[in-house]
């Protein structure tokens, strides 16, 4: 059966269409993030039933699609003004649409979806319900919308559930696009009646850098390696696979990396030797720009598709915790047992007030900030001073002062081959201090700021002893970022 789930990825990837129907598993469906927004789609799904009057709902029958077709239709037939849910077979295709809504001029469709903006694969996903529901001749199409969530609305006490939304007309664009959803539907029919995968990668959306949903099962073997082509810093997947068909697997078969950037050819020249490389001029430049006292700082932040609090709007970046080691000299050391300086939220609050006060009356007047990854760091102070205008000089201040940790590296000052391409904290980290088991991520139960993020939304659903338990969670995974950030800076300083 081609569902409109399939059809989307089909859409995407024909390969990774292949995977899907056949029931390969989503290894992205375990990641907190990932189960975090379908929870939120549900929870948008629902609230946005306020909006319509009181309509009908065709309940879900697992792989009974005939039976959810039919009691859709007998719901048309038996005259309501609103359908949730309703189900249509057609020619090996079932799609569900979340809302119809019956009009004097035919029945208008609505697509809903929790993000903040129009997205290529909502268009696709419209585009598959317009074709199969406008050959029902049970009922007459008016248009077709994508609601998503208004990122201009911030949340008041007056407020109505409909200032939440967007309702965006796509009818036009849907029309456009009939031949190339008949096209592809055609091609996806083909391609499911095959024993194994495609071997061509085609998409519909070639000028797009989606990413493979199924690279434990479509990817080739060997491309987790560090001398993987796959692993080649900064380069879109699509260039990658492109290398690859050309018998190009490993780095030690390119034959000019003259054509690859200059940390490209750091990364290849590294992983091939099995040592690391290292530029002391950038490193040297790095820290002669850092004065004390140094700050390392970092903040976690959640979000939630409907606001919770005044002023907030949907989606909206709210940080809720933050960590802060400070050093006051160069004589000055942090070990495991140094306090830091933390902040966690009362997560029945809004945190933004307390947050920014918090960091002001915590962090030193003068000396360098530093954090790893700064635009989030950055961005997180200007929300901040936008929500809190009577402060915001003080806390626009403070990024004048923050520099990136990951600049030394992502500018080639040092390589390690076991950064594997990546420079994120958890590949630089573990390379620069082997088995220091105080600087372990994967000794904590909060590994990442995904989780971090759940957890924090988490804790209203919790009783007293769950609470107190996943807040001192939360603050261990905090804590070791940012005295994650004074080790390898310290190793920099060795260098």
């Amino acid at each position: 059966m081609i569902t409109k789930t399939n059809f989307i990825e089909g859409m995407r990837c024909q390969r990774c269409f292949w995977f899907k129907y056949n029931n390969y598993e989503d290894s992205s469906k375990n990641d907190p993030q990932v189960k975090q927004r379908l929870q939120d789609g549900e929870v948008v799904g629902q609230k946005v039933r306020d909006i319509f009057p009181k309509g009908v709902d065709i309940p879900f029958l697992r792989d009974d699609y005939k039976k959810m077709h039919d009691l859709t239709l007998s719901a048309i037939k038996n005259g309501p003004e609103v359908i949730f849910e309703g189900s249509f077979l057609l020619d090996g295709i079932f799609i569900r649409v979340d809302v119809m809504h019956k009009t004097p001029n035919g029945w208008n469709i609505y697509e809903v979806k929790s993000s903040s903006s129009l997205k290529s694969e909502h268009k696709d996903d419209v585009g598959i319900q317009w074709f199969v529901i406008n050959q029902m001749k049970e009922l007459k199409l008016k248009d077709i919308y994508v609601i998503t969530l208004d990122k201009d609305y911030s949340k008041q006490d007056d407020y109505s559930t409909q200032d939440f939304f967007k309702k965006i007309c796509l009818t036009d664009t849907v029309k456009s696009n009939q031949n190339n959803i008949s096209a592809t539907l055609s091609n996806l029919r083909n391609i499911s009646r095959m024993d194994s995968p495609p071997k061509t990668r085609k998409s519909n959306h070639p000028e797009k850098n989606h990413k493979c949903s199924f690279k434990e099962h479509c990817w080739p073997d060997g491309s987790d390696e560090k001398d993987s082509i796959f692993k080649l810093y900064n380069m879109w997947d699509k260039h990658k696979l492109a290398l690859f068909d050309q018998g190009i697997d490993v780095f030690n078969k390119i034959k000019d990396i003259s054509d690859y950037s200059d940390i490209q050819q750091i990364q290849i020249e590294s992983t091939i030797n099995n040592k690391e490389i290292i530029n002391k001029n950038i490193i040297k430049d790095f820290i002669s720009a850092i004065s004390y006292p140094i700050s390392y700082l970092d903040f976690e932040t959640y979000s939630e598709p409907i606001p919770s609090h005044k002023n907030q709007k949907p989606n909206e970046r709210m940080p809720f915790q933050f960590s802060l080691h400070i050093q006051d000299d160069e004589n000055t050391s942090i070990g495991p047992q140094t306090d830091n300086i933390e902040f966690l939220a009362n997560h029945l609050a809004d945190p933004r007030r307390d947050i920014a006060e918090a960091l002001l009356n915590n962090i030193p007047s003068k000396g360098t900030i530093i954090t790893y990854h700064k635009s989030f760091e950055k961005s997180v102070i200007k929300g901040l001073a936008k929500f809190c205008p009577d402060i915001s000089t003080d806390l626009l201040a403070l990024n004048e002062r923050i520099v990136d940790l990951k600049d030394p590296f992502a500018q080639g000052g040092y390589y390690h081959p076991d950064f594997a391409g990546s420079f994120s904290i958890k590949k630089v980290l573990p390379a620069l201090c082997k088995g220091d088991k105080n600087l372990n991520y994967d000794n904590l139960n909060i590994k990442n700021g995904g989780m971090a993020s759940s957890a924090f939304r988490e804790l209203k659903d919790m009783n007293e002893d769950e609470i107190q338990i996943l807040r001192e969670d939360l603050k261990k995974y905090c804590w070791l970022d940012t005295y994650a950030m004074y080790a390898i800076y310290t190793k920099l300083l060795s260098i």
